[in-house]
This record gives C-alpha cells, sequence and structure tokens, in this order.
C-alpha cells in the first residue's frame, strides 16, 4: 500500500511538473526566449522530434527478442513513457506557442493527437497491469475458485430468504468464470454482466443488515464485478492498439514534411 502511494505520488507529481512547465512557456511565449528557425528553439524541435521518432523502437524490441543487446524491453517501455511525454513538450517550446504555416499546424496537431492518444492507453494499460511497470492482472489474481467454493455455501441465511438473489450469482459466476477468455468475449457481454451485479449489489444491500453472510456475498460480488472490469479494460486497450498506431504513422509522415518544407523550401 505505501509503494503504492508513492509511486502514484510520483506520477502526479511528474504530470503536474509537466503542465506547470507547459503553463509558464505559455505565459511568457511573447517574450520570445525561443524562436523555431534558430537557437536553442530549433534544437529542442531536433530533441523533441527525435523522442518521439524513438519511440518506434520499444514496440519493435517488444517483439524482436534476439535484439537483446540494445537493451531489455522494460527499459525501453519505460524510455517510451518518458518520451512520450517529454518530446511533445519540447515541440511545443520549440513552435514558441504558434501553429505557424499549414504543414506547421498539421503536425502540431497530429502530435497533440497523438500525445493525448497517449495517456489514454496509459491509463488502460495500468488498468490491466499491477501499476505501469508491473505485470498483467490475470484472471486468477481476481477470483480464486478454492475460495468460492459452492459447497462451502458462505451465506445459508441469504439463500433460505432469498434464494432468486443466490440462483442469479451461481448464474452470473457460471457465465464469467468457467472458461474465462478475455478479449474473445464481447464488450457487451461484459457491461451487461457488472450491470446485472450492480443490480444485485443494491438489492442485497436494500434487504440485508451487516452480517457475515452479506459480506460474504458481497465478496463474491466484487470478484466477479473486478473480471468484468478486467474484461472490459482488456477489449478497450485492443482497440486503442487499431486506433493508436495509425495515428502515430500520420504523425511520422506529418513531422518528416514538416522538416523537409522547412529545410528546403
Amino acid at each position: 500500500m505505501i509503494i503504492r502511494f508513492a509511486i502514484n505520488s510520483l506520477s502526479f507529481l511528474w504530470y503536474f511538473s509537466i503542465l506547470l512547465v507547459i503553463y509558464l512557456g505559455w505565459i511568457t511565449a511573447d517574450r520570445r526566449y525561443f524562436v523555431p528557425e534558430s537557437g536553442v528553439g530549433y534544437w529542442l524541435g531536433i530533441i523533441g522530434g527525435s523522442m518521439m521518432l524513438m519511440l518506434l523502437v520499444y514496440p519493435v524490441r517488444k517483439r524482436k527478442v534476439r535484439w537483446g543487446l540494445l537493451g531489455s524491453t522494460r527499459f525501453w517501455f519505460r524510455l517510451h513513457m518518458i518520451f512520450g511525454v517529454l518530446g511533445p513538450v519540447l515541440v511545443i517550446f520549440h513552435s514558441g506557442y504558434e501553429l505557424g504555416s499549414l504543414n506547421s499546424r498539421v503536425a502540431m496537431f497530429s502530435m497533440l493527437i497523438v500525445a493525448i492518444s497517449g495517456l489514454v492507453g496509459r491509463y488502460l494499460y495500468r488498468l490491466i497491469h499491477h501499476g505501469l511497470y508491473g505485470e498483467k492482472v490475470h484472471f486468477k489474481d481476481l477470483y480464486y475458485e478454492d475460495d468460492h467454493s459452492e459447497d462451502k455455501c458462505p451465506y445459508p441465511s441469504i439463500v433460505e430468504k432469498t434464494p432468486e438473489l443466490a440462483k442469479n450469482l451461481v448464474g452470473y459466476q457460471d457465465s464469467l468464470v468457467v472458461q474465462h477468455t478475455g478479449i474473445n468475449r464481447s464488450l457487451f457481454f461484459y457491461l451487461k454482466h457488472r450491470w446485472k451485479l450492480r443490480r444485485l449489489r443494491k438489492a442485497i444491500l436494500a434487504k440485508y443488515k451487516p452480517s457475515h453472510d452479506r459480506r460474504e456475498f458481497l465478496d463474491r460480488v466484487w470478484s466477479l464485478r473486478s473480471i468484468c472490469n478486467l474484461g472490459i479494460n482488456e477489449i478497450l486497450f485492443s482497440y486503442w492498439h487499431i486506433f493508436h498506431f495509425p495515428l502515430f504513422i500520420m504523425l511520422v509522415f506529418s513531422a518528416t514534411f514538416h522538416v523537409f518544407v522547412v529545410h528546403f523550401y
């Protein structure tokens, strides 16, 4: 718990610092400390663009196991996260907070769209992993069959008083637990079951006072709801991959065209 709090605090400070730097640059932009054509402003564009180009190394390294000499996958993933933020910030300073010509605008908006998409992907990635740099969350991390055996019947009073609620829970459990297949199921499947589990939880809270049986029942509902959330986030992350890569390719082409026009025309 302490380690997770420390990591979340560092993440908050990181993004707060980035936003503060961007804001300070914006309120001082009229002083023209940086200009795109020369000096520090020019090199900020070169460095920022190079950082974003290096973002391609991580997906390539992840698929090329033999490229171990280039560094571990985890190292390139960390660099991918850092450069994905620093690169756009340096390019913003490079632009002097001005849109400029048409090709500059296309490159700038492409970069901003990719950067926002990257933040969305980062958020979804955290939801299906143990932290940003942790292992992927697996089904067994959320639901232990030994702890939820039907033979144990951990809530006999609920089964006796409202058997229909207990029957509903068993039905949802059979749908979600048996042969759990993650992203091979539909988004609608998980959304539907999460809504049903929410209604079931409300019914239990309304009908029963705090007790051991109610707590056991709600724990099982929560475990099943966690499975739904994992399935939803896995599917959304797979959709994000399909959406993000074409955007990044668009950014590469627009940035390359921008550099070509600036240096040769």
